[in-house]
């Protein structure tokens, strides 16, 4: 297969932005780094922003709940459709860029994959990296290696920066909304959809994938890289697999902190780190470790931490 940039129209791609009332403050930030780090990229809408004119923001209903993040998207997605706006790449206001992207991928490959597989989700957080042990079939080199999303347990509709059809996501906001008890939480967003595919049209359980993110990062790894990072992947999962066996929780979250469980950074197309720049309301401890290992990412520290609002 080649990927046509004739099957993808740029006018109908756009980037939407959610962002949770209390980081309001990352709207800026998240914005200059898109500029930064992807300077072609569609157009970027925000959602959740209220008086907040300088930003390219979606307008928001005055009886808009801000603290219900399905109906918050829900709002921004309908409002792309009246646009014309037919792909989305869904960006948590946390999952900033942290280098350059692959714009070639990001802006015409991947939408062109989305449109001649098809498929309703591409996730943009790869599947080779430790995370994720899914033993689901890939695609040919010709599409990248892209991972058929079809086992059980394989993670579909996750809230990691990916490619949605905006009809599927709009339908997995209405699923999430479903149940008022549960207000919309992103949290839920994510386990109603990944769990409950039966309440989707049969086919969309089928059209979920998720990238190689050596194959198509800025400077794909070279064959000896790429063995090292399979042999520490495969280390990973055989070192996780004792998890279950410690009987003590204090124990058990120990062993994982020292096994790095949540320190994953992922150099794909568009880098980013797994767990988000921040963990409740402060600067995520690993994220920040992963930053201080380098000149760059010192820097990029120190820029977030000016963004940030006074304690």
């Amino acid at each position: 297969m080649s990927d046509n940039p004739k099957g993808s129209d740029p006018s109908r791609v756009a980037i939407l932005v959610p962002v949770w009332h209390s980081y309001r403050w990352m709207a800026p930030l998240t914005l200059r780094l898109l500029n930064r780090f992807w300077p072609s990229h569609p157009p970027v809408w925000f959602c959740g922003l209220r008086g907040c004119g300088s930003m390219p923001s979606l307008p928001v209903g005055p009886g808009t709940d801000l603290t219900n993040w399905s109906a918050m998207v829900l709002e921004g997605v309908e409002n792309l459709r009246r646009r014309g706006i037919e792909l989305v790449y869904l960006v948590a206001e946390e999952h900033v860029p942290l280098a350059p992207c692959n714009e070639e991928a990001l802006g015409a490959t991947l939408p062109a994959l989305m449109r001649g597989l098809p498929a309703v989700y591409i996730s943009l957080m790869g599947w080779d990296n430790r995370r994720f042990p899914s033993k689901s079939p890939l695609l040919s080199s010709e599409r990248h290696r892209l991972k058929h999303l079809v086992g059980e347990r394989d993670p579909r509709f996750h809230l990691h920066p990916a490619l949605w059809r905006i009809d599927t996501l709009e339908a997995c906001c209405r699923l999430a909304l479903a149940d008022p008890g549960k207000n919309g939480s992103a949290w839920h967003f994510e386990k109603i959809n990944d769990r409950e595919c039966g309440n989707h049209p049969p086919a969309w359980k089928s059209e979920c994938y998720q990238i190689d993110s050596a194959s198509l990062r800025v400077n794909p790894p070279g064959p000896v890289r790429r063995a090292a990072g399979s042999l520490e992947i495969m280390v990973f999962r055989k070192l996780m697999a004792l998890v279950p066996l410690l009987r003590n929780r204090r124990l058990a979250a120990a062993y994982m902190r020292c096994l790095r469980f949540d320190d994953v950074y992922c150099d794909g197309p568009y880098p980013m780190f797994f767990s988000g720049i921040m963990a409740k309301g402060k600067i995520n401890p690993y994220f920040e470790a992963h930053l201080r290992r380098s000149d760059a990412g010192r820097k990029l520290l120190m820029e977030i931490q000016q963004a940030m609002p006074a304690c």
